[in-house]
Order: structure tokens, then C-alpha cells, then sequence
């Protein structure tokens, strides 16, 4: 974890790299006391041991650090850096380590695809999405991180839901028996 070196009074400050979903933010460390302080807008987070006059010096302090480029991670965004589709699963290998595969099913397009179809693609910006030319698809890492499956033209994705989460409701039967109305006891 990268350390801020020069900073005034006995506080070490401190990135963390693994904080990937979170804001940018510095830790802050003294003896056995610890806070956290959110940079873009400046705050507190938590505090463990620190009184409020320690706090204060600490959130003087802080901003003077991001203000020269310091930053918590290079980028928490996740991006794909390489795309591979087999037979049954599209496979995407991340900057940072992470290998997503979803069933190629979820892809109506690159279902139907050829095999030469779905070899030629391209990254999406940095990597943010793959797109496949031949086949007009486009597939981004939310997507794929969230489990979005793509639907067929003419389907609504919310008619899909209401298909697979509702079942078919009984079929009232009549008792034979006749309702009486809730007023005709007044």
C-alpha cells in the first residue's frame, strides 16, 4: 500500500489498492488509531480512536495530498482486456485479474454466430464493452459482471421476467355457494 511520505505531525497517510468499488479516499494511521476520509467531497468515513481536534489537523491535512494527483487505485472500473467465445460461453479476462464467463446463450446474436464471426471483434474504448462487427453485438462489462442476458427483438426483457417469475395462476372453481356482500350483515 503506497505511503505519503513528509507529512507533517506523527500521522502516516495511506492508499489502500484494493478498495476497487469505493470513491477515492485516504487512510489515515497513528499508534493504534485509524480513520478513513473520502477526498472528492472531502468527509469523514469512520474514525476508531481519533477525538475531534486530532480529526481536524487530519482533514487540514488530507485534501493538500489529492490536490498533487494522489489517487487510491489507477482505476476501479472494471475492463476487459481480452475476449474469447466457446461453443457454450463467452469469457472475458479483466485488467485486474478477473475472469468472467456467462453462457453464450445470453447472446441471442453470437449464439447464431459463425465461428469466424465471433473471432472478429474489438474492445469498446479501454475495454469497457466488446463489440462484434459481423453480427452488430455489443456486450459491456456491467453486463456481464450484473448477468444481463440480451433479449430477442420483440421480446420486452420485462415480459421475459413475468414469464419466468410468475407462475400460471389456478383457475377459481365455483363452490356452488353464493358470496354474501359485506353490507347486506349492516
Amino acid at each position: 500500500m503506497p505511503r505519503i511520505k513528509g507529512t507533517p505531525g506523527p500521522y502516516r497517510f495511506f492508499f489502500t489498492s484494493f478498495d476497487c468499488s469505493e470513491p477515492p479516499h485516504v487512510h489515515v494511521e497513528r499508534e493504534n488509531k485509524t480513520c478513513k476520509f473520502w477526498l472528492e467531497p472531502l468527509g469523514l468515513a469512520r474514525s476508531h480512536g481519533f477525538d475531534a481536534r486530532e480529526l481536524n489537523v487530519i482533514r487540514r491535512i488530507a485534501p493538500s495530498f489529492w490536490r498533487h494527483g494522489m489517487n487510491t487505485v489507477a482505476s476501479s472500473d472494471p475492463r476487459i482486456e481480452h475476449v474469447r467465445v466457446t461453443e457454450n460461453e463467452i469469457i472475458a479476462q479483466l485488467v485486474d485479474g478477473r475472469v468472467i464467463s456467462v453462457p453464450l446463450a445470453w447472446s441471442w446474436r453470437l449464439a447464431e454466430a459463425s465461428a469466424a464471426q465471433r473471432a472478429n471483434f474489438r474492445l469498446i474504448g479501454t475495454g469497457q464493452g466488446v463489440h462484434w462487427p459481423d453480427v452488430d453485438e455489443d456486450i459491456s462489462v456491467e453486463g456481464l459482471l450484473h448477468g444481463t442476458p440480451a433479449p430477442r427483438p420483440g421480446v420486452r426483457a420485462a415480459e421475459v421476467k413475468v414469464r419466468v417469475l410468475r407462475s400460471p395462476a389456478p383457475v377459481p372453481q365455483s363452490t356452488g355457494k353464493r358470496r354474501s356482500s359485506i353490507n347486506a350483515s349492516r
